[in-house]
């Protein structure tokens, strides 16, 4: 009784945890997509000011 009960225990622990490891590769995956955008924003503004810098850096 108490090794089942252990067991589905540590199921659901493992459970948890590859959620969170999901989630945190997500998280990641979003943050580059948003950084790739912001570098293109940056190369725009550049093309259309005719500045070689803007006011923003990434």
């Amino acid at each position: 009784m108490l090794e089942s009960l252990l067991f589905f225990f540590a199921v659901g622990v493992a459970c948890e945890l590859a959620a969170i490891n999901r989630n945190g590769r997500k998280k990641i995956k979003q943050q580059a997509e948003l950084i790739q955008l912001l570098k293109e924003l940056k190369e725009k503004i550049k093309k259309t000011t005719g500045h070689r810098r803007s006011s923003f850096s990434i």
